[in-house]
């Protein structure tokens, strides 16, 4: 399903660019020692500067959203972007990283992000926004577009920068 939404975004060109999206380190940034707050929706209360930043670039960008946290297996994508749209963030497209539906299934951050680009990303812009130091062992075309969140931080100003960047540098070689 996804490769059919992209194929038809890219041709519409209405859809230049792609956020790969991870959340744990991104948009929560609660200490591993410290249980997370929860939602009224049932799911982790989100860091209110790194949801400001991640609207910030998605507005400049209107690109569509790969999640790639290994929290994708909890909801459906329906359910994901109601969780998003009550944290202030209407994403029109959203998707996940592969079809995995277990913990079990899942491979490392990098390599479920190599296999994406490999599969459906080689002609895409696109930008990684994770903590997964698992990204470090990717060729470094893939590595480039990386944008490494500090876990207690998240995803700061500085990344924000750092991602505009990426994705403006990158549609231009497109």
């Amino acid at each position: 399903m996804w490769l059919g939404l992209i194929d038809y975004f890219t041709k519409q060109k209405l859809y230049k660019m792609i956020i790969l999206l991870d959340i744990d380190g991104v948009l929560e940034t609660t200490p591993h020692w410290r249980r997370p707050e929860i939602h009224p929706d049932g799911f982790m209360k989100l860091d209110e500067k790194a949801l400001a930043n991640l609207s910030i670039l998605h507005q400049k960008t209107n690109a569509a959203v790969v999640l790639t946290s290994t929290h994708r297996i909890r909801y459906n994508e329906n359910q994901w972007k109601e969780i998003f749209k009550i944290r202030g963030l209407n994403f029109e497209v959203l998707s996940k990283l592969n079809d995995k539906t277990e913990i079990s299934q899942l491979l490392s951050r990098g390599t479920e992000i190599k296999e994406w680009v490999e599969t459906k990303g080689k002609n895409l812009n696109y930008v990684i926004i994770d903590d997964d130091t698992s990204i470090n062992a990717l060729p470094n075309d893939i590595k480039q577009r990386w944008v490494q969140t500090k876990p207690l931080i998240g995803f700061s100003e500085e990344n924000l920068e750092k991602a505009l960047e990426i994705l403006t540098i990158n549609a231009k070689n497109l």
